[in-house]
């Protein structure tokens, strides 16, 4: 879950660049000639680095889901129901996130979930 990480902080990148481009604007316009190359290096510079940020992040992000399918559909085949603390344990993740993400393919793979104590839960296909 890393991806998620990384992702925030591309869009924290991007809105440095968005500062730099504001600056960099008003400096063209303005009367301030010697401020604006230095403003436009850190638009480049920040946009960039947005752009290397953001393109980690959703490789990572893709590398993830594959992973999360595989071991879904391992899982489905093998014992036919998904239950979300072994899937936590196998996935190196909380149950929370683990929730989160079974959570999110219900509709998609139509699961009906079943709720256990302590927070678990099981996903089977209708």
């Amino acid at each position: 879950m890393v991806h998620r990480l990384i992702l925030m902080f591309s869009a924290l990148l991007m809105m440095f660049a968005i500062f730099g481009a504001v600056l960099w604007i008003g400096a063209v316009s303005g009367a301030n000639d010697q401020a604006a190359f230095g403003n436009m290096i850190l638009f480049f510079v920040m946009l960039v680095l947005t752009l290397i940020a953001l393109g980690t992040g959703l490789s990572m992000r893709s590398r993830s889901n594959a992973k999360i399918d595989a071991l879904i559909d391992t899982t489905l085949k093998s014992i036919g129901l998904v239950d979300a603390a072994s899937f936590a344990t196998q996935m190196n993740i909380s149950l929370d996130d683990a929730r989160d993400v079974l959570d999110k393919r219900i509709q998609r793979r139509r699961w009906q979930r079943t709720e256990l104590e302590h927070y678990n839960a099981q996903y089977r296909p209708l």
